[in-house]
This record gives structure tokens, sequence and C-alpha cells, in this order.
């Protein structure tokens, strides 16, 4: 049921004339470019949230060189996970980190970790790399199947798990499920943003953010 209009009574406010309505929106205006400004100000710089801080690891570069936190320290650094007998998803993120290895600042490393340590050894995470054009600061990483999980789950807050050979299915990536997230590290080993590695915008996002994070331990 629709209400009728109130009839103005001796007490209602008086009219008030147009010079009252332009000082009015000049006070909305004046208010909103404020808001505005103090917007774009945060857009420009907000402060990066950390998500969790990494344990020490000790593992094995694709160069047979020893990979550690402690070695990263002082770096940031992009992290992901990955086998390299993965049928689709794998290959789609390399292809991606790929390009983002281009878009990075100097100073800013990327690491990718196996889950299939047993199979995935230096020897083959070499030519892996070089498959996919990986420069001198994009490193990936093997060793013990117990650490790379632990450091996932515990370290990344990650998925990482092999899938039991009945739940396995024919078509799919393979028998390792990870995540297709990548990772901004800052230099004192804590975890600054997740990134969805099929989103273009994610990633030009991450790009922005690990150049911020240059100098932050």
């Amino acid at each position: 049921m629709r209400r009728s209009s109130p009839v103005p009574s001796s007490s209602s406010p008086p009219a008030r004339g147009p010079s009252y309505a332009l000082r009015s929106l000049t006070g909305v205006g004046v208010g909103l470019a404020f808001v505005g400004a103090v917007l774009a100000y945060n857009h420009r710089s907000p402060r990066l949230p950390v998500l969790g801080t990494l344990p020490d690891f000790s593992l094995a570069g694709h160069d047979n060189q020893p990979l550690s936190l402690g070695a990263l320290r002082g770096r940031p650094f992009v992290a992901d996970f990955i086998f390299t007998t993965c049928a689709g998803l794998c290959p789609a993120m390399t292809a991606r980190m790929a390009q983002l290895q281009k878009r990075l600042p100097a100073g800013v490393a990327i690491v990718s970790f196996t889950v299939d340590p047993e199979h995935d050894t230096p020897d083959v995470l070499a030519r892996y790399a070089r498959d996919f054009g990986a420069g001198s600061t994009w490193r990936f990483a093997t060793g013990r199947r117990e650490a790379l999980y632990s450091l996932a789950t515990e370290g990344f807050k990650l998925a990482a798990m092999e899938i039991p050979k009945d739940q396995q299915q024919a078509g799919s990536d393979g028998p390792f499920l990870h995540s297709s997230k990548f990772v901004l590290v800052d230099g004192g080993g804590r975890i600054r943003g997740y990134y969805d590695s099929e989103d273009s915008q994610a990633l030009e996002r991450l790009a922005t953010d690990a150049a911020r994070c240059i100098g932050a331990s």
C-alpha cells in the first residue's frame, strides 16, 4: 500500500534557496575529492599483509647446489609447486612463470618446488628449466618428499599430496595434487601474498608487489 506524502506543517523547516544547495554540493564535492585522493593513495601504496613465516628448509637446486631459506634471505622470491610429468596444469603454470620472470624487477628470484622428488632429480629439473627458458634467478628445487610436503602444507599452507592409486583418474594431470597458486615471499621469509596463476591481472599485481618487497627483511 503506497503511503501518501506528508502535509507540511507550520513547524516544517523553512525552504532553503539555491545558495544553500550550492554550498552543500560544494561541500560534498570537496569531501568526495578528499576520499578519492585517499583511496588513490592507498591503491598506489597499500601495505602488503604478512600471511605467515616460512620455516628454514634444506633442499637441492636443479644446478646440484644446496638451496635453503637462509641462502635466499634478503631477497624476495616467487614460489610455486609443480612436477615435471604433469600433463596440463604444471606446464601451463611454468609457462606463465616464464613470462612473469621477464616482468619481475632485478633482485627478485623464483623458486619452483617439485612434489615428485623421486622422479624429479636435479638433472631432470635442469632439462625442464632449459625447456622453459629459466634464467639464472629461477631455481627448481628437489629433496626428500617429507621435507617438500611439510614445506608446502605447513610452511606455505598449500596442498601437496600423492593421490592414492585407487582414486587416480585416467586423463588427469597425474598422481599428485598441488596448488596452482604463486606465492610471494619477502627477504625475511615472510609470505606476503597468494596469486592465481591463471589470472593475468593477479600476475600483474604480483610483479608490482614483488618490487615493493625489495629491501624488506
